[in-house]
C-alpha cells in the first residue's frame, strides 16, 4: 500500500473504546463510548542531537500560560523539532497490528482478536484475558550507531483533568491518565522520567528536571537509551468506564466484574503482553499468508480495526450478558441491517454474540402489526423487528427503535419487512451453522411466525413483498439503503429485498429439512420456487437485466440483486445457488443481469472504475460491494480476470486511504471520487471476511 496517511481504530473486544491514530498532520487519542477522534496531540519519537517525532502533533498549539498572565516561551519549535514527513515513514497496517518506522524509531500497536468460545463457558482468567479493556503499544529506538545518550519520547495531550500514574502508589506504573477513565502507562523504571505540564513539548524537553505542574494536560515520558544500544519499551493503553453505562436497560461493562480500576487493567495488560502479542502475530501471519492481493488484505485489516472499536459487552442487573455492535458515527445500537452483515464475521469468530442479539430482538424489540396496500387498504400482518435497539448507550423502549418514524418514505422511515427478513436469515444461518440444538428448538415457533408474517406481506402471492407496515402511517417502508434513491431505498416491490426474501425461504427450507419437518420444508421450497419464477418473469430479455423496482416503469440497474445468494451458500446449500440446481432459472438470470450491468457507465463508475451499487446513484457502500464481490466471484463464478479484480480492489482501498483518510473504515462513499458521504468510522465493512475462504 502506497498510502500511509489514514486514521485507524485500535481497540479491544467489547469495550466500546478506541485509540485513534494514523492521519498525518492530525492528532488522535482515546475515544470512549464513541468512535470519533478527539484529534489531540500524540508525541511518539526520540531525541538525540535534536528531537524527531512522528507527525501526529500540531506544534503550534497554544498553552494555558496566558490565562494566568504569563508569557509563553519564544522558542521556535520548528527549528528544534523534526517532524518526519510522509516519504520518510514506513507504515504497515496488518490484521491485528499497525506499525510505523521512521529514522531510528519504530512504533507498533497490537490490537488482539481471535475466536471466542461462548462467554458463559470461560473461566475467570479467560474472561480477563478476553475483556481487559485495552491493548499493547511497543516502541523501539535503535541507538546502536550513536556515541551519545538518546531518549525515547512518548506522550500525549490529554483532557484537562490529567494526572500522573505515579501518583497512585499502589501500582508501579509510570504514564498519564484522565481521572479514572483512560490512560497509558509502562512499568516503572529509574530510566524513565514523567512529565506533566501545560507547556509545549519542546519546552518540556529543554527542562532538566521533571515538570510536575498538576494543572497541565500534557503527559510525556522520557526514556533514556544508552550509547551504542537498542531499547524496546511496552505500553498499556487502557480504558475503564465504571458503574451503570446504559439507560433503558440498566447495564455495566462486563469487564468491571473482573477489574476494579484503570491501573489494574494496565498492570494486567503489561503482565500478559506476550500473550497478546503472540495472538496478534498469529492473526497477522494468517492474513499475510492468504492468497489475497495486497489491497484486499489491507481492506480486511482496516475493517476489522473499526468493527471491534464499535463493540460492547455488557452485564445487565441480572448479570446477563448483552452484546452491542454500535453503528459508527451514528452510534445506534445493534442496527439490524448491520447485524445481518456482521453475521459472517460473528459466525466465524464468536457466534454466541449473534445468538445474543437475536434473542434480545425477540424479547424486547419485536412487535406485531398490520400492513396496507398501495391504496391504503389494511390487512392482517404479523411479527417483525425494529431497526435498532437504541442510540448512544440509551436502549429504546420495547418494540421501538431510535431511528424509525411514521409518515415518511425516505430516511428515518420504517424498515419492517427488511428486518423481518434479516431475523430469518440470521436465525437460520445461526441455527444451521452453530450446532446449537437447544436454541433451535426454543425458536421453532418463532420461525413459523416469521413465515406467516412474510406471507401476509405478499398480497398477490407471487413471493414479492408488495405492502407497507401500518406503522408507516402515510409513508412507505424503506430498506437499509435509506440514503440511496428509490432503486434500493424503497422496500415494496424491490428486487434487492425480493432476492433476500427468496434466500429467507431457502434457508428455512434447509432448516426444516434438517429437523425432519419435511412437509413444512416443502412448503418453504414452494414459496421459494414461486418467487424464483416471479423474478425470472421480471427479466427483460432484450436489455438482459431485472429492473430495481417493479413499479412506475423503473429502469434502474442494481448490483445488490445478487446479495441474497450469499445466505444459502454460507449454510452449505450449494445446490440452491448453482446454475444446475433447483433454482437454476433464477441463478442464471441473476448472472446475466450482473454481466449486463457491471460495465463502465452503468454499475462501474466511469471515472474511478469502482463498483457502483446502483446505476442511478453515486452513493455506493463498501460493505455491500464486498458482499456482492464475493457472490459474483465465488457463487456465480463470473469470468473476471485477475487484473480486473486487482484494479477494483485498488480503487476501493484508495477510497479508504485517501478521500476517507480522516474517517477510519467508511461505508458510504461517492463512486466517482471516493469521498465519504456517510456511515463513517463504521463496523459493517467486515463483510469482507468472506474473502478469507
Amino acid at each position: 500500500m502506497n498510502n500511509k496517511s489514514y486514521q485507524a481504530h485500535h481497540s479491544s473486544f467489547g469495550a466500546y473504546a478506541s485509540f485513534l491514530l494514523g492521519k498525518i498532520g492530525q492528532g488522535g487519542g482515546f475515544s470512549l463510548s464513541d468512535v470519533r477522534s478527539p484529534n489531540k496531540n500524540i508525541y511518539i519519537g526520540y531525541k538525540n542531537r535534536m528531537m524527531n517525532l512522528l507527525p501526529f502533533a500540531n506544534l503550534d498549539f497554544g498553552n494555558k500560560l496566558a490565562e494566568f498572565g504569563l508569557e509563553a516561551s519564544e522558542n521556535k519549535n520548528d527549528e528544534k523539532i523534526n517532524l518526519f514527513n510522509e516519504d520518510s515513514i514506513e507504515r504497515e497496517m496488518k490484521w491485528a497490528s499497525d506499525s510505523w518506522k521512521a529514522g531510528d524509531l519504530s512504533f507498533k500497536i497490537y490490537s488482539p482478536f481471535d475466536k471466542v468460545k461462548d462467554i458463559d463457558t470461560l473461566t475467570k482468567e479467560e474472561k480477563k484475558l478476553l475483556l481487559a479493556p485495552g491493548f499493547i503499544g511497543e516502541i523501539t529506538l535503535d541507538n546502536s550507531n550513536n556515541p551519545g545518550e538518546a531518549e525515547i519520547i512518548f506522550g500525549m495531550q490529554l483532557d484537562e483533568n490529567a494526572r500522573l500514574l505515579s501518583d497512585n502508589d499502589e501500582f508501579s506504573l509510570l504514564g498519564g491518565a484522565v481521572d479514572t477513565r483512560y490512560g497509558f502507562g509502562c512499568e516503572a523504571s529509574e530510566e524513565i522520567q514523567e512529565n506533566i505540564d501545560w507547556m509545549t513539548l519542546l519546552e518540556m524537553m529543554d527542562k532538566k528536571s521533571p515538570l510536575l505542574n498538576k494543572l497541565g494536560n500534557e503527559v510525556v515520558l522520557r526514556i533514556k537509551v544508552k550509547p551504542y544500544s537498542k531499547k524496546t519499551m511496552h505500553f498499556a493503553f487502557a480504558t475503564y468506564q465504571g458503574g451503570n453505562i446504559t439507560s433503558g436497560i440498566k447495564s455495566k461493562f462486563a469487564y468491571t466484574e473482573l477489574f476494579e480500576d484503570l491501573e489494574e487493567v494496565m498492570e494486567f495488560l503489561l503482565k500478559n503482553k506476550d500473550y497478546y502479542i503472540n495472538i496478534c502475530d498469529s492473526k497477522d501471519k494468517e492474513l499475510e499468508e492468504s492468497k489475497l492481493n495486497e489491497y484486499r488484505k489491507f481492506l480486511i485489516a482496516h475493517s476489522t480495526h473499526s468493527y471491534y472499536a464499535n463493540t460492547e459487552l455488557l452485564l445487565d442487573k441480572d448479570n446477563k450478558y448483552l452484546w452491542v455492535a454500535n453503528e459508527g458515527e451514528y452510534r445506534m445500537m445493534n442496527t439490524f441491517d448491520l447485524t445481518v452483515d456482521h453475521l459472517h464475521w460473528e459466525m466465524k469468530y464468536h457466534p454466541w454474540t449473534m445468538k445474543n442479539s437475536l434473542d434480545l430482538f425477540v424479547d424486547r424489540y419485536s412487535y406485531d402489526e398490520g400492513v396496507k396496500d398501495l391504496e391504503g387498504k389494511k390487512y392482517k400482518g404479523g411479527i417483525s423487528f425494529t431497526h435498532d435497539m437504541g442510540v448512544a448507550n440509551m436502549f429504546s423502549p420495547k418494540a421501538y427503535s431510535s431511528y424509525e418514524r411514521s409518515n415518511l418514505s425516505g430516511c428515518f422511515g420504517y424498515m419492517t419487512a427488511e428486518q423481518l427478513v434479516n431475523w430469518v436469515l440470521c436465525g437460520a444461518v445461526y441455527a444451521l451453522n452453530a450446532g446449537d440444538n437447544e436454541w433451535v428448538n426454543n425458536n421453532l415457533d418463532l420461525f413459523d411466525k416469521c413465515y406467516e408474517s412474510l406471507l401476509a406481506r405478499d398480497l398477490n402471492d407471487d413471493g414479492i413483498i408488495d405492502t407497507d407496515s401500518l406503522r408507516c402511517g402515510t409513508g412507505a417502508e424503506i430498506t437499509t439503503y435509506d440514503s440511496l434513491d428509490i432503486s434500493l431505498g424503497q422496500a415494496r416491490n424491490n428486487l434487492y429485498l425480493a432476492v433476500k426474501t427468496w434466500a429467507a425461504y431457502v434457508c428455512m427450507e434447509d432448516l426444516y429439512n434438517k429437523l425432519g419437518k419435511n412437509e413444512k420444508a416443502m412448503e418453504m421450497q414452494q414459496k421459494a420456487l414461486n418467487l424464483c419464477d416471479s423474478l425470472v418473469e421480471k427479466f427483460d430479455v432484450n436489455e438482459k437485466y431485472i429492473p430495481a423496482v417493479f413499479e412506475s416503469g423503473n429502469e434502474s440497474r442494481i448490483i445488490p440483486a445478487i446479495e441474497g445468494l450469499v445466505f444459502p451458500y454460507v449454510i452449505g446449500d450449494k445446490d440452491a445457488v448453482s446454475e444446475d440446481g433447483r433454482y437454476s432459472k433464477l441463478v442464471k438470470v441473476l448472472k446475466a443481469h450482473l454481466d449486463t450491468i457491471l460495465v463502465k457507465g452503468i454499475c462501474l463508475d466511469p471515472v474511478s472504475g469502482g463498483w457502483k451499487l446502483s446505476s442511478t446513484s453515486n452513493n455506493t457502500w463498501m460493505s455491500k460491494i464486498f458482499l456482492c464481490q464475493y457472490a459474483a466471484e465465488d457463487i456465480l463464478n463470473m469470468d473476471f480476470t485477475e487484473e480486473e479484480i486487482i484494479e477494483w480492489d485498488r480503487v476501493h482501498a484508495f477510497w479508504q486511504t485517501v478521500p476517507c483518510n480522516e474517517q477510519c473504515a467508511t461505508d458510504q462513499v461517492h463512486s466517482e471520487t471516493g469521498k465519504d458521504l456517510g456511515s463513517r468510522l463504521y463496523p459493517r465493512l467486515v463483510t469482507n471476511i468472506l474473502f478469507m475462504k
